[in-house]
């Protein structure tokens, strides 16, 4: 074979090599294809002449095979640098997500805390160090039990963040009374969470913390709002009306007996309006710490308003003692009392109502009470009037009442009123309150506050309510189609119809019957509803929301609930309750309140209305303090259907 020949032979097998390689990437490929070169070439059929082309053979057959095995080893190579490229890009993608994440952590909102698997820090973020004032060396290589609260109030905590608390859990949600560098104390809502090495064993806890010192003091200073006079510090009607409660039920459980004193100061008006009313309160300040004075430490002393004071006595033995009482109080309360340059003595009548003799519920004993007082004013002031039989001529009144009731069930004598609700963003009636009222054949237009209490009493409140219910949803379907509106309807269900455990059967058939849409029916409950077995009362709740009706709470704020489990009931639309309403602007307790209830409805996405408003300073404190719906006389009185069907129809009119 020529020699320009075999160079030529010896460059197209590298460049074939080459290829191959490209495409198979295999090594064993290349080895073959070396000896069958060398075959080819050791079988050509030019025989080789001389040693000098057999020497130039073999050379040629050597650099063919170091050409080839550098070829190979640029390739592994240029694989190798793919690799690396790759596993470079992967590295800083990761790096730069770390770098994100780790600045996250440092600049986050939250305190952040990464402990061991004992509970030692290991890392915390800028947060922890301006909340806390430690710094992070002071804190590196610490147990966690620096954190935790030395002073008494701690103690009273179930839940304490120390080294075995921390070991306890894996994940942990909750609120932790911890301390600072300086002992001061402050509030967390705090988050734990377990890290897991590969055994799947605990190697470290995080803890993302948030201070809620200020949100927890905001509500405990509005639950004090909620339940004490501002003026004199004592219960308010909210607080006492629960603690008569607890005292009726702790009454019939223990065979004893609970006194109600109700007590209303003689000619304080008087006194008001001549010493005007800074020297009022002053004698309502010196009235309450008397009161205070007669009556033993587990015994509540309570002002309702004005002044009307009511007292309840627990545990009772017998009424001599509580007459003794009430001579105590009479004596004491008619000492002179000094008023700036002018000394007063004022005198006050009480009627008094025992339980469970005279009542087991706390509104038949503030009746009964307030009866009694009546009877002691009656009979000539400054003295005290026991609730008896006598008395009682309610219970007469109340059977004659009932049976009219019957009457009007059969008769239909009841008809429908509808208050309309405002939207205060746009001025519009979005909603309607249905009231009933009662045409009585012979006597007339009676309240419902006549007869309401009688149906509850009576359990004919249930066939009333079905009736309400029936005739609201006809009725605002029919209003609706006539006007082109979409107008939804509030009915309010009393006690009885709320534990009726055919209530979703009744609403669903209500709907179905009028064809008024689930979302346009607003079921109103009232909040003294919502405090007996809170499972139970978010079952009912839940069961009709599944109608696809809203939920309203009714007289929010009459109560005694508390504004922490309002986050875990079903509800749409909190109502204040327009006793804060009427307040204002004169009250600024009352208005506080307000404000407060419609900042912690909006907290919990919730829409809030308020009844009774009655004046332009009412609508516009609710306007500025953004609350979403209102109604009173100030907008409308009730209306009747052919009422408000007119004034839609006028409206409309106006309009075109």
């Amino acid at each position: 074979m020529p020699y320009n020949l075999l160079i030529t032979f010896q460059s197209n097998i590298i460049i074939l090599v080459t290829n191959l390689l490209k495409r198979f990437h295999s090594i064993n490929l290349l080895l073959s294809l070396i000896l069958l070169l060398g075959a080819t070439v050791v079988n050509a059929d030019t025989p080789l002449q001389s040693t000098e082309e057999t020497t130039v053979l073999v050379e040629l057959m050597l650099s063919t095979g170091l050409a080839t095995l550098f070829g190979s080893l640029c390739f592994i190579l240029y694989r190798m640098n793919k690799k690396l490229q790759c596993s470079l890009r992967a590295s800083e993608a990761t790096e730069h997500m770390m770098s994100k994440l780790s600045s996250a952590v440092t600049n986050s909102g939250a305190s952040i805390i990464i402990t061991n698997n004992q509970g030692s820090i290991e890392y915390v973020n800028e947060k922890f160090c301006n909340i806390t004032g430690y710094q992070q060396a002071e804190v590196v290589n610490k147990p966690i039990n620096l954190l935790r609260p030395s002073c008494s109030e701690s103690s009273a905590e179930p839940c304490i963040l120390d080294t075995e608390f921390l070991r306890q859990q894996e994940s942990w949600e909750g609120e932790l009374l911890c301390a600072k560098k300086d002992n001061s104390e402050f509030w967390n809502a705090i988050t734990i969470s377990a890290v897991y090495d590969k055994e799947q064993q605990i190697s470290n806890y995080i803890l993302s913390a948030v201070d809620v010192t200020a949100l927890k003091d905001a509500t405990k200073k509005m639950e004090h709002l909620a339940l004490f006079d501002s003026l004199t510090g004592l219960a308010n009607r909210r607080l006492f009306i629960d603690r008569l409660h607890q005292s009726i039920l702790n009454a019939r459980r223990h065979k004893k007996m609970a006194a109600l004193f109700f007590l209303d100061l003689d000619q304080f008006k008087r006194i008001n309006d001549t010493l005007g009313h800074q020297a009022g309160d002053r004698l309502l300040l010196i009235i309450a710490d008397r009161l205070k004075s007669c009556v033993r430490k587990q015994d509540t002393v309570a002002r309702l308003g004005g002044d009307e004071f009511t007292i309840l006595l627990n545990d009772v033995s017998d009424t001599d003692k509580i007459s003794n009482i009430a001579n105590n109080i009479l004596k004491t309360l008619k000492e002179p009392i000094r008023l700036g340059k002018h000394e007063v003595i004022v005198s006050t009548s009480i009627g008094i109502t025992l339980a469970p003799t005279d009542g087991t519920c706390s509104e038949t004993l503030m009746k009964n009470a307030d009866l009694a007082l009546y009877m002691a004013k009656d009979n000539g002031r400054d003295g005290y009037h026991f609730f008896t039989k006598a008395l009682n001529i309610r219970a007469n009144k109340l059977l004659e009442t009932e049976n009219e009731l019957r009457e009007a069930i059969r008769h239909g004598d009841f008809h429908l009123n509808y208050q309309p609700q405002i939207n205060l963003k746009t001025g519009q009636i979005t909603s309607v309150e249905a009231l009933i009222r009662w045409n009585h054949p012979t006597k007339g237009e009676i309240s419902p506050a006549d007869f309401i209490p009688v149906a509850e009493e009576t359990g004919l409140i249930v066939q009333i309510g079905e009736w309400v219910l029936n005739q609201a949803c006809s009725e605002i379907q029919q209003l609706n189609e006539l006007t082109g509106k979409s107008l939804r309807v509030a009915v309010n269900l009393s006690p009885r119809q709320f534990d009726d455990p055919k209530l979703v059967s009744i609403v669903s058939d209500a709907l179905e019957a009028s064809g008024l849409d689930a979302k346009s029916l607003e079921i109103e409950v009232t909040e003294s509803m919502l405090m007996n077995d809170i499972d139970a009362v978010i079952a009912q709740l839940n069961s009709i929301k599944s109608t696809g009706s809203t939920i309203t709470i009714d007289d929010f704020g009459s109560g005694y609930s508390s504004l922490s489990y309002l986050k875990s009931l079903p509800v749409d639309i909190l109502k204040i309750d327009q006793s804060f309403v009427s307040d204002i602007p004169d009250n600024l307790n009352s208005m506080e309140i307000a404000s407060a209830v419609i900042a912690v409805a909006h907290k919990l996405n919730l829409k809030v209305i308020a009844e009774g408003v009655e004046n332009i300073d009412q609508r516009d404190f609710l306007v500025i303090n953004r609350c979403d719906y209102a109604q009173g006389y100030f907008f409308s009185r009730p209306l009747s259907f052919e009422q408000i069907h007119a004034f839609f129809i006028q409206s409309d009119r106006k309009s075109a």
